[in-house]
């Protein structure tokens, strides 16, 4: 039984070797022998071109494009990308183009934030007031509401007073409300540097909100702002806690 076995490992090294050698070729000018070739090789295609060859043979180990006419069933049409959705509206023609194509135009310096007055206006410019008295679409109102909830009312709080459950239980303090006069006459501009940036205790929400969606935020806690400071002392004093002015834009 020894001896069969000392005959039969030499045999099967001799069978490996000599198939590994029918799949090499030694002209130079040929692939070798390749298992799933298009894995490693895959045939280029030109955007918009057609996926068909007549009477061509581009080499190589590709048994579904040789000599002949082959077609790759990507498209019915034969094309090797499809044209854009009769109805399409381009990227150019996107309200928020600006904003989610191109850098932010401003630096994150304290001259950059006052010059968001003046530079930064909100795109949601439809010139009908909704239910609210804020100058955006309802849809955007609602969805600033979905995002204000989720994101700012633990600082915040649910009306804008600054009273939410991180300040109630004493883990962050210093949040003004929105309609406090620490914050009377914030320009949306400031808002949107607040929320981009970040500013002082308050981190930056770029990557939690997209720029539309910030601009929905904005659009809802405006309601905030028209409402008149409470004349009542203890109100009033709870209200103005001293606290960094962009707070709003969280």
């Amino acid at each position: 039984m020894m001896n069969r076995k000392t005959h039969i490992i030499p045999l099967m090294a001799v069978g490996v070797l000599a198939l590994s050698l029918t799949g090499c070729y030694f002209d130079k000018s040929k692939r070798n022998i390749e298992y799933s070739p298009n894995m490693y090789n895959s045939l280029p295609l030109e955007p918009y071109s057609q996926t068909v060859y007549h009477d061509t043979d581009i080499g190589g180990n590709f048994p579904a494009v040789g000599p002949g006419e082959d077609k790759v069933a990507f498209f019915k049409d034969g094309l090797s990308a499809q044209r854009a959705p009769e109805g399409t509206v381009a990227r150019k023609e996107s309200w928020y183009r600006q904003e989610a194509f191109e850098a932010y135009p401003l630096p994150n310096t304290p001259e950059a934030y006052e010059q968001a007055s003046t530079m930064i206006f909100s795109p949601l410019d439809n010139p009908t007031l909704n239910a609210e008295g804020i100058q955006c679409t309802e849809a955007s109102f609602n969805r600033g509401k979905e995002l204000y909830e989720q994101l700012c009312t633990m600082c915040h709080g649910a009306n804008g007073n600054g009273q939410g459950s991180l300040v109630t239980k004493g883990a962050l303090a210093g949040v003004p409300s929105y309609s406090g006069p620490q914050l009377a006459g914030l320009s949306v501009g400031k808002m949107y540097h607040s929320i981009t940036y970040g500013k002082n205790l308050m981190g930056s929400y770029a990557s939690q909100m997209s720029p539309q969606q910030r601009w929905e935020v904005i659009c809802y806690i405006q309601q905030f702002f028209d409402a008149a400071p409470s004349s009542d002392a203890a109100s009033a004093a709870t209200e103005t806690i001293p606290a960094p002015e962009t707070a709003s834009a969280q």
